[in-house]
């Protein structure tokens, strides 16, 4: 055999084994890869919700906070203790320089929090509010602007307001943990009706709000709706609350959150769904009605595995509700809470009451 003919076969040879070898490499990172993308697609994400009712920082609470006071309404409440990675209320005030006025002098109703109060919410530990209900303009679109440069100045994520009209019915879409969550916030009514105040505040519009959640539906994992209204003090919620979380559920949300009646009621399991007509107060003074001052926290667990949602109750947190919110200890008025949020519910609460 001519040495240039072995040479050819010695280098047919070599060739071969490094092709040989390239293709069991890439065989082995090939199945590296897929197992890594295996094990991607099988771990499992969890993420803890917190909801809490109305949040009120105006009037005499407005006024504590104005004295320097600025953990007050929160120093008897630390909502960390229950170790939520997004907590969630509703802020029925607005936040705005009304020169040391917190509450109208004649009305009632119509209250701001101070500016200070934005150092309140960051100490406090929430860290998602909807804007959206019957206090959003009390003092005009003014302090409504107002109210939302300071919460973005300040990070404090919220929903349901916004200075660009165009996108007021867009949700909030946040990513934790791996799972994508898109929240809504409207509201049924404003006490003060300005000139296009609905260009600020999202409201109870179901064409422009079912058009969006149902675009938006397959390319989130969870969608959760915070609601506005009802009727005060009455003591289950009003058909037409009812009709509007059955729609919304209808339309795809997975956690509905309702607002308004100052009262709590019940937990409806609707297919997938949760529905909370109303989570009741949460930081305001109503010393006028029992009912306004108990009141409960829900504590959700979302978990995802593969591409498959669920969600459940990790517990019921009663509270007592006033100036200075607590957590309810006395055993005979937990079991009064628990009694009248059992009868408004469709699902056994016991193994969640806290």
């Amino acid at each position: 055999m001519t040495r240039p003919y072995k040479q050819k076969i010695a280098g047919i040879i070599t060739v071969t084994f490094l092709l040989c070898a390239e293709l069991v490499l890439h065989s082995l990172q090939k199945g590296r890869q897929e197992k890594i993308l295996d094990a991607a697609l099988t771990t499992e994400t969890k993420v803890t919700f917190l909801a809490f009712g109305d949040v009120n920082l105006g009037r005499k609470v407005g006024k504590r906070i104005l004295s320097s006071d600025i953990d007050f309404p929160f120093r008897r409440f630390s909502i960390r203790e229950d170790s939520a990675d997004i907590v969630f209320a509703n802020l029925e005030s607005q936040i705005s320089d009304q020169n040391g006025e917190t509450g109208h002098p004649k009305f009632n109703l119509i209250f701001t929090a101070p500016p200070q109060a934005v150092t309140t919410l960051l100490h406090s530990g929430i860290t998602l509010l909807s804007t959206a209900n019957n206090h959003a303009v009390d003092y005009g679109i003014d302090a409504l602007k107002e109210t939302i440069d300071r919460l973005e100045q300040a990070n404090i994520a919220f929903v349901g307001t916004s200075k660009d009209k165009e996108n007021l019915y867009r949700p909030l879409i946040f990513r934790k943990n791996n799972i994508k969550f898109a929240i809504f916030g409207v509201t049924d009514f404003v006490n003060m009706t300005f000139k296009n105040w609905r260009d600020f505040v999202a409201v109870t519009d179901t064409v422009r709000l079912g058009s969006v959640i149902r675009e938006i539906r397959d390319s989130v994992d969870v969608i959760i709706l915070s609601y506005h209204g009802g009727v005060e003090y009455i003591d289950r919620p009003a058909k037409k609350v009812q009709e509007f979380a059955d729609w919304a559920v209808h339309q795809g949300v997975d956690i509905f959150l309702g607002h308004h009646p100052h009262v709590t009621y019940g937990v409806i399991k609707k297919g997938k769904s949760i529905i909370i007509h109303s989570l009741g107060n949460f930081i305001f003074f109503q010393p006028q009605h029992y009912w306004t001052q108990r009141s409960y926290g829900v504590k959700f667990l979302i978990t995802k595995k593969t591409s498959e949602i669920s969600i459940e109750i990790l517990n019921l947190i009663p509270v007592n509700v006033s100036m200075q919110t607590q957590r309810l200890t006395d055993s005979s008025e937990k079991q009064k809470l628990f009694k009248r949020t059992q009868q408004l519910s469709n699902i056994d609460l016991s193994a969640y009451w806290n």
